[in-house]
């Protein structure tokens, strides 16, 4: 009898534990954010070397007799790269995420480093046989001050042709605890109850212009599209103005003060108008210039796993040129994990 009441105290311990372990994962979870920049290439290595994939291609560094050195003179490394299939690697591009040393977001010394690595991109793309790539360059940072809102998430930029542009995401607690408080509903407020396809998924922007010439953006045209090439559209204030009036417990002077924080805080309110046409105007960035807001999407589908973040811009032509716009692609990869999308806390207000 003393036997099974010590074997029956212990499967309660063992039980005890157990709850507090599965406990303390789904707090753990809750923290994280189910949208992240990229994939972690030491974890895809440790990875490949257990159990190898075809689909996952794992070089440090692309064509890294080429590469290397210029990343070892800025002081780069790798630290994530866009999954792709090994036997693809040649035809499509792959992208590179370069990090600074304790990932410090030195735009100067990015601009510097694009300079040079434009030469070596170059040769790498020339490339010999079928050794030939095409290569994609973004660098990650964590740097919350390079924002006005302070990010606490990675930040990934990408330089072409004269334009920056870096992207965060935000997790929904976060925004509840900063904007869904007081006599205001959060412009992005959701219920539980509410369909995946009425929720948001919100990411910071910042478009920087160096060019000589005005650029054009237009959130609706922005789009997040998973592996299953579904497609997630950018949404814009007039659009989360009608969400929130058909929400049932949203009304009154609560969406009015949301909407009125929207228009402090979204990337295109807080864009100039850049080009007046007969009955509409185009907002976007003059030279010299910078913009930055939150950018909000349909909230992506729970099997979701790699997602692209494709910000369209246009570029205005020179004053007096024939030439047409032209409209460059920033895209950005993220992955999502269901797991954290399910363990996140609550909508919550403050």
């Amino acid at each position: 009898m003393k036997w099974l009441n010590k074997f029956t105290a212990l499967n309660f311990v063992l039980l005890f534990a157990l709850a507090f372990s599965v406990a303390g994962c789904g707090t753990a979870l809750s923290n994280l954010s189910p949208i992240q920049p990229v994939h972690n290439i030491a974890k895809a290595k440790m990875e490949q070397s257990e159990k190898p994939n075809e689909e996952v291609v794992v070089p440090a560094v692309p064509a890294e007799a080429l590469a290397k050195p210029v990343l070892d003179k800025y002081g780069m490394e790798t630290v994530g790269f866009w999954i792709g299939k090994a036997r693809d690697a040649n035809m499509e591009v792959l992208t590179y995420i370069f990090a600074f040393d304790e990932y410090a977001h030195a735009e100067d010394q990015w601009i510097n480093f694009l300079g040079e690595w434009q030469e070596t991109q170059n040769q790498i793309e020339l490339g010999t046989g079928e050794d030939r790539k095409i290569v994609d360059v973004i660098m990650m940072s964590d740097h919350p001050q390079l924002f006005d809102v302070q990010s606490r998430q990675p930040i990934l930029t990408k330089t072409v042709d004269g334009i920056t542009v870096s992207i965060a995401y935000w997790r929904r607690p976060d925004l509840d605890r900063k904007y869904n408080r007081g006599n205001a509903f959060s412009p992005f407020y959701e219920t539980e109850a509410l369909h995946q396809g009425d929720k948001t998924d919100v990411f910071y922007v910042k478009i920087t212009n160096n060019r000589n010439e005005n650029i054009i953006f237009d959130v609706k045209k922005c789009q997040i599209i998973d592996q299953g090439e579904n497609i997630y559209h950018g949404l814009n204030y007039k659009d989360l103005d009608e969400r929130l009036l058909y929400m049932a417990r949203a009304s009154g002077l609560y969406v009015k003060n949301g909407m009125e924080i929207a228009r402090r805080i979204l990337i295109e309110k807080r864009m100039s108008v850049v080009e007046k046409q007969v009955g509409a105007h185009r907002t976007g960035v003059p030279p010299g210039k910078s913009a930055e807001g939150f950018l909000p999407f349909v909230q992506t589908k729970y099997n979701a796993l790699e997602l692209k973040v494709i910000l369209p811009i246009e570029k205005a032509p020179p004053p007096g040129a024939a030439q047409r716009y032209q409209t460059l692609e920033f895209e950005f990869p993220f992955t999502h994990d269901r797991g954290i999308r399910v363990a996140q806390p609550s909508p919550k207000r403050y």
